[in-house]
């Protein structure tokens, strides 16, 4: 035991140097949209050529929104838990190597996956968590390269995700007190990600401050500091 422990102490680093990266992304734009046609907004959004990543909540959505840029003769492909192995082994290969540069997927695509030059990451439907988020939106521009993060959203959106956390916590090795407080836990993160939606301040800011790090007042890259947001007076509903 003497041994052990004599062994494990001389293994411990002397005077270590300790590095902490910044989960700032400068090359990455974002942008949060809530349009009146999510589809009609696609197709202002895609580029054809550029290596994209379309995000949706459901399988359902992400065979909808393939087909919808598929019979507009789009490069694209998808991506679910629901496909087999090979056929999911086949798009995504076609991604990577850009015989169909733009991937419609739900959140079961992007582990692993390390394709340097994705342009364009949108979420067709707001995520459950700013983590999931970010993470998703992370793999936009890891060449370094300016690359978009674009968020599109709807009310419907939060009534989904209300769902899924109202759905997905059946764990039966988990009394019902501790089924709710992951419930709440849940509900803190969708709050969390409601107020990135709806937030008029710059995007990246809300991020940064969000996981703990340092951000200027304003970014300069992102469509709220471009003053790209409409600003409504809901007064009167709130009171409502």
């Amino acid at each position: 035991e003497e041994v052990r422990v004599d062994i494990i102490n001389q293994l411990h680093l002397q005077q270590p140097f300790c590095y902490v990266s910044s989960f700032d992304r400068g090359n990455l734009y974002f942008s949060v949209q809530k349009p009146a046609d999510k589809r009609h907004a696609l197709l202002q959004l895609l580029d054809e050529d550029a290596s994209s990543i379309i995000y949706c909540s459901t399988r359902k959505n992400v065979e909808s929104v393939y087909h919808f840029l598929k019979d507009r003769r789009y490069p694209v492909t998808y991506y679910h838990a629901g496909l087999s192995q090979d056929v999911r082994a086949k798009h995504q290969d076609d991604f990577i190597y850009d015989r169909a540069p733009i991937m419609v997927a739900t959140n079961a695509f992007g582990m692993g996956i390390d394709k340097s030059n994705v342009r364009y990451v949108i979420h067709h439907n707001m995520p459950g968590s700013l983590e999931a988020y970010y993470q998703e939106a992370g793999r936009a521009g890891r060449d370094g390269e300016s690359s978009e993060c674009l968020l599109l959203w709807n009310d419907g959106d939060i009534g989904t995700c209300r769902f899924f956390i109202e759905q997905e916590v059946e764990n039966e090795a988990l009394t019902p007190e501790e089924r709710e407080l992951v419930r709440a836990s849940q509900r803190r993160l969708l709050a969390a990600m409601t107020g990135y939606c709806l937030t008029t301040r710059c995007l990246r800011g809300h991020i940064l401050d969000y996981f703990g790090d340092e951000s200027a007042a304003e970014c300069g890259n992102c469509s709220n500091c471009e003053g790209s947001y409409q600003a409504l007076d809901v007064t009167l509903q709130a009171r409502a």
